[in-house]
């Protein structure tokens, strides 16, 4: 893929990944506020359904004891290296200013 090609595509997804990724941190799933335990399952549930949307062979929404997780897999070619991405779904206070 030529640089060009890159930014090309770039400029063709970046526009509606920033939306999604605006409308998900607008969720006010902040975790430590169980009036909130609503707010962090629908956030849950916006990263499943992107994952999903974007090919995932395997979404789950997971809840252990705690807040949901969100596990999706995509199976990499055999012999491929795998690479484990982690991020937080819900909202941390900031404490005492």
């Amino acid at each position: 893929m030529t640089i060009d090609a890159l930014r090309s595509a770039l400029a063709e997804v970046l526009p509606d990944a920033r939306r999604d990724l605006e409308d998900l941190v607008r969720i006010p799933s902040l975790s430590c506020d169980p009036g909130s335990a609503a707010e962090v399952r629908r956030a849950a549930d916006v990263v499943a359904a992107h994952a999903g949307a974007a090919g995932a062979a395997d979404v789950q929404i997971v809840s252990a004891g705690g807040a949901p997780a969100v596990i999706a897999i995509w199976p990499a070619p055999e012999g491929a290296p795998t690479v484990l991405l982690y991020a937080h779904l819900d909202v941390q206070p900031t404490g005492p200013l």
